[in-house]
C-alpha cells in the first residue's frame, strides 16, 4: 500500500496567534507527518514526530518519541523505527519509500 492512499498530510505547529507562556510561537513546517491508519477498520489518524523535522529545526515536542525520516516527499519518505500504534487496533509497520509494510 502506497502512502498516498492513507490521505497523509505534513504536521505543522506555531504560527500567526499561537503563543505560550505569553510569547509568540513561530511558525514550524513538516515537524511530522499524520496519515490514515493503515488497518483500514479503526478509522485513526496516525501521528509521527520526525526527529529531523523537515524545516531544519529541532523536533518539535521535547521528550515526544521521534522518527528518523528519510526523504522529504510522500512518496520517498522512509521512517525508522517501526511504528506501533498503541491502543486501538495496535496496528504495527515501516514507512519505507513511501510504502506501508505491516500488519
Amino acid at each position: 500500500m502506497r502512502l498516498l492512499d492513507l490521505n497523509p498530510r505534513w504536521v505543522g505547529a506555531g504560527g500567526d496567534g499561537i503563543t505560550q507562556n505569553g510569547e509568540p510561537v513561530p511558525e514550524r513546517h513538516g515537524v511530522g507527518v499524520s496519515f490514515d491508519c493503515p488497518c483500514g477498520k479503526c478509522g485513526v489518524r496516525v501521528y509521527v514526530a520526525f526527529t529531523n523535522p523537515l524545516d531544519g529545526g529541532a523536533p518539535y515536542i521535547p521528550d515526544h518519541p521521534t522518527w528518523e525520516r528519510t526523504g522529504d516527499t510522500f512518496e520517498t519518505l522512509t521512517l525508522r523505527p517501526s511504528i506501533l500504534r498503541v491502543g486501538g487496533c495496535g496496528w504495527h509497520g515501516f514507512v519505507t519509500d513511501g510504502e506501508i509494510q505491516g500488519a
